[in-house]
């Protein structure tokens, strides 16, 4: 038997649209992506703060105008090197920091090369690249953040009037809407943006000018290469970024868990909606993948993958956590794996903003499968309940008894029958008339959402107000990361200004 064409996937026959090759990186990941060595994460940042670094010697003529102009210039040519991919590490080196050294070296001759270390060691060397890292990752992060709250806010605003089931326990509860459910991964993602904002309060510090963790008796200008380096000031203790290495790194890392956490909980709700027992979602397909044996399957797998994820993460975290307990004070060797926890941490969450906020915009909902489930299980009781009491100025206790009573003789049924409810009222002995057209309005779930007053709550008008905070907050949060870029690339353009005007 001959078969035409070629078979190209494992799966995908049955599919309209296939996923994209940015949603295999971030399932498959190490399974079938290299990785490159680590160092080369930290290049550009060592390239940078060598830069400022040599213009501040420069400043305080430590080192003379020709080596200065030398320097810069070698430094410059890594820099094109390592963005064609044609810079390559020699193991024998040790790391990016020697590489770089020797490559200049063997450029422009240790006479002026060798000026480029004075006043540093490799210890603040590496710790001003990781922060500049770090800085770099939690920017990103925030654009993740923003991209993914941004998707959940537009399609909240698509759902308001959505009714669907709230759940405890993973029963029917109450009655809740799709919008309600969405704006609260909206709430707490940007929660997140505001823990990786406080990271700039905390570590926006420049440990260049530490040395080897006691400073040096040269006369260098932290400030200076602080302003270069977008920095708001020099670390306040030279031991503190050498002894603390792991620190600026496991405040990131901390926060990236919590986001995957945050995200881990809304995949997993996204994963039971949208099986076919619920049925409320379907997940655009380009955001699934299939089966190797199973021609039906389009599985949730980024979704469960950031449900993997956030447990790597938490393990990375743990590491980390570890790594610094006991440290002696000053530099050892072992702060060095806080690196590999760093840079691990960061691939997993690469494009993670994009693909979570467009598997978000293309959920299709079941407004009826929804509609049908929000009916179900006596779930309107509560309402029902608090209701009675308000109107009736009946005691709580009392009517939760009374609604409790009504179920238990209402067989068979999803709702309370007003003569189950007649029955346990008389036998109670309480007096008060309600209709039963009002009785049967009160157990509609439309009814409980028109109803709600809690601020925050599923309620048309507390919905409304939400919507307009998350987008409020989203705004100022997006201002925020916008000064902390300008604040980059002004350091960035201040720096080469200055290296021109050296040429």
């Amino acid at each position: 038997m001959k078969i035409k064409g070629k078979i190209k996937n494992l799966w995908g026959g049955a599919y309209n649209k296939l996923p994209k090759e940015a949603v295999f990186k971030f399932t498959s990941g190490k399974d079938v992506y290299k990785t490159p060595p680590y160092d080369l994460f930290l290049a550009k940042y060592d390239l940078w703060a060598s830069k400022a670094h040599c213009l501040s010697l420069y400043k305080q003529k430590i080192i003379d105008r020709d080596s200065a102009k030398a320097i810069l210039s070698g430094l410059e040519e890594i820099e094109k090197l390592l963005e064609k991919g044609e810079f390559k590490l020699n193991p024998k080196k040790e790391d990016i920091h020697t590489n770089i050294e020797s490559y200049l070296t063997e450029k422009i001759g240790i006479e002026k090369a060798g000026k480029l270390h004075t006043a540093r060691s490799r210890n603040d060397q590496v710790a001003v690249a990781t922060r500049l890292f770090v800085r770099d990752k939690v920017l990103q992060a925030l654009e993740e953040i923003f991209l993914i709250v941004s998707a959940l806010v537009s399609k909240a605003k698509e759902h308001k009037k959505t009714v669907m089931p709230g759940f405890t326990h993973h029963q029917h509860a109450m009655p809740t809407s799709f919008s309600h459910f969405l704006l609260l991964y909206a709430f707490v993602l940007l929660r997140d943006a505001k823990r990786f904002l406080h990271w700039f309060d905390v570590f926006n510090q420049n440990p260049l000018g530490a040395a080897a963790g006691f400073g040096t008796s040269f006369p260098i200008d932290q400030k200076f290469t602080s302003k270069l380096l977008g920095f708001e000031e020099p670390c306040e203790n030279t031991l503190d970024p050498i002894t603390n290495r792991w620190e600026a790194e496991a405040e990131y890392i901390f926060s990236l868990t919590i986001f995957l956490k945050h995200l881990s909980s809304l995949s997993q709700s996204l994963i039971i909606f949208s099986t076919p027992e619920f049925s409320f979602v379907s997940l655009p397909e380009e955001y699934t993948t299939g089966s190797s044996i199973m021609p039906q399957k389009k599985n949730p797998d980024i979704l469960e993958v950031v449900k993997g994820k956030s447990a790597y993460l938490t393990g990375l975290l743990t590491g980390l956590l570890d790594l610094s307990q006991a440290s002696f004070f000053g530099y050892n060797r072992d702060s060095q794996w806080s690196k590999y926890m760093l840079v691990q941490a960061s691939l997993e969450v690469e494009n993670i903003g994009k693909i979570f906020s467009e598997l978000i915009r293309g959920l299709k909902v079941n407004k009826e499968k929804m509609k049908i489930s929000s009916s179900k299980a006596f779930i309107t009781a509560t309402n029902l309940l608090e209701n009675i009491c308000f109107k009736y100025k009946i005691p709580f206790r009392v009517g939760k008894i009374l609604i409790e009573k009504s179920i238990k003789y209402t067989e068979g049924k999803d709702k309370i029958d007003f003569s189950a409810f007649k029955k346990a009222k008389e036998e109670m002995g309480l007096e008060f008339e309600i209709s039963k057209k009002e009785f049967l309005s009160l157990q509609k779930p439309e009814d409980f959402l028109k109803k709600n007053k809690s601020l925050g709550g599923p309620g048309e008008k507390a919905v409304k107000i939400a919507v307009q905070r998350a987008e409020k907050q989203l705004e100022f949060f997006k201002k925020a990361l916008s000064s902390k870029k300008q604040r980059k690339r002004k350091a960035l353009k201040e720096c080469e200004k200055l290296i021109k005007s050296l040429s």
